[in-house]
């Protein structure tokens, strides 16, 4: 018995540290893949936009040092992914395959957490991010089925189809779009996050019409309908336009169910852009369709969630979710609010 007890503990801490080897060999398996995926995906949206990167674009994107980047070029020559000529990275077609599958992902996915989830657009990439790399193919396409295999993600960005195509960029930075010339907001790059803050900060957003009306050497002035921003050259070079058409203009903003008054009316006019997916589902079962007369009966002491009654039914909706909602005040107002349920 007393060579026993030694015995066990000895074969139990043997199998705690082979438990533990197989646990961080899994592990390393897992970041190199990480790893490799983001270097694909960067690769695959380079080439789209026309662009080829260099070892050192990519350690850049990435965050490595000049040695971890050599490693991993390296690596992915080795695994048949990538070539590297003439001081740039091209992608091999088993490369571009599997970088285009993350890439897919990523950006379905942020169209999933906008239009379902709600999401704020500031978010939308580190979750993805987070996504992306648990997403097998057959996921990935069970995905696009779900949302209706949109073509941009709640960026601007292009969502590369089954087959690896995208449709190409028709646009140009904010930062080199000439003055006076009316333009519209297409994408807005979400990396680095700051410069994708400062943007929506501005009021800017995928469709917002805009015009450049000065431009200094620390930054660059637009008029919009909701008034003039400024913006500094670095933010404005993170943000794509593309030409306005004809009936593109600076139309004031339409109101929004969030903004109606206590005790006043309005009808719906729709829903906005913005709102999809399972979000818009709730609300056009919820009522809140085009004549729809609605009215806002009471709030919340933080302002966070309004009640409002259509079509005799009082329904509380959140800030964000009544901000989806676009209505057109009218003109006949009812008796003062009370703020509160009417008997």
């Amino acid at each position: 018995m007393s060579l026993l007890l030694p015995a066990l503990g000895i074969a139990l801490a043997i199998l705690l540290f082979a438990g533990l080897v197989v646990l961080g060999r899994r592990w390393r398996l897992r970041r190199r893949r990480i790893l490799w995926e983001d270097a694909l995906k960067q690769m695959c949206g380079a080439k789209h936009e026309n662009r080829s990167l260099t070892p050192q674009d990519v350690a850049g994107r990435l965050g490595l040092s000049s040695d971890a980047m050599l490693r991993l070029t390296q690596a992915l020559e080795q695994a048949g992914l990538v070539r590297s000529r003439a001081g740039r990275l091209e992608l091999t077609e088993a490369g571009e395959r599997l970088g285009h599958r993350v890439l897919r992902g990523h950006r379905l996915w942020e169209h999933y957490l906008s239009g379902d989830v709600q999401v704020p657009l500031d978010r939308l990439h580190r979750e993805a991010e987070r996504a992306e790399h648990r997403l097998a193919a057959h996921q990935v396409d069970a995905l696009a089925d779900h949302l209706g295999h949109p073509r941009t993600d709640p960026h601007g960005d292009a969502i590369p189809a089954a087959d690896g195509s995208m449709q190409p960029p028709q646009h140009m930075p904010l930062s080199d779009w000439p003055l006076d010339r009316p333009a519209v907001v297409v994408h807005i790059e979400d990396e680095p996050q700051h410069g994708l803050r400062a943007a929506l900060d501005a009021g800017l957003r995928p469709g917002t019409v805009l015009r450049i009306v000065g431009r200094s050497a620390d930054s660059v002035t637009c008029e919009t309908a909701a008034g003039p921003c400024r913006l500094p050259p670095a933010v404005a070079a993170c943000i794509d336009v593309r030409a306005a058409a004809p009936g593109e203009d600076f139309a004031p903003p339409p109101a929004t169910l969030a903004t109606l008054p206590l005790g006043e009316q309005a009808e719906v006019v729709g829903l906005s852009d913005a709102c999809t997916g399972l979000a818009r589902r709730r609300l056009l079962d919820l009522g809140f369709t085009a004549g729809a007369p609605v009215r806002a009966l009471l709030s919340s002491l933080d302002d966070a969630t309004h009640a409002y009654e259509i079509r005799g039914t009082v329904i509380a909706l959140r800030r964000e979710q009544a901000e989806r909602v676009l209505v057109r005040p009218l003109t006949e107002r009812p008796a003062a609010a009370t703020g509160r349920l009417p008997p």
